[in-house]
């Protein structure tokens, strides 16, 4: 019998960032994807994710912002979050050791094979 998929929740406030995920991703994981950046800890108490991926720079709740928010639940403090992040490359990034201020980051851009071996580093 397979293993259901890992669920990632993604935020973002580009759809066109969520078909991109899904057909780099959507075959190995279970994405469920908002714009809703101020529902975003709700909605991870609903679907209980495995991971959450979340845009830094959007217009009503910026990704630094969610990132205090999640931590400050207790339930969803522990989750792995990471930034999701148009504003560095991947070689910029790894040069920052895969860290993006006190979190884990992975530029849009990166290439599918590397984005899912940090996403299966992180889901370890």
């Amino acid at each position: 019998m397979l293993s259901p998929k890992k669920k990632i929740l993604v935020i973002d406030d580009d759809e066109a960032v969520f078909d991109y995920l899904q057909q780099r991703l959507g075959h190995l994981y279970d994405l469920v994807t908002t714009t809703e950046s101020r529902l975003a800890v709700k909605l991870a108490l609903q679907v209980q994710p495995d991971l959450i991926l979340c845009d830094i720079d959007m217009p009503d709740v910026n990704g630094g912002d969610l990132s205090g928010r999640f931590f400050e639940c207790e339930y969803t403090r522990q989750i792995p979050f990471a930034y999701l992040t148009a504003l560095l490359i991947p070689s910029e990034v790894r040069d920052r050791r895969g860290n993006i201020g006190a979190r884990r980051g992975i530029a849009k851009t990166t290439p599918g094979p590397e984005m899912i071996q940090l996403i299966e580093q992180m889901l370890r």
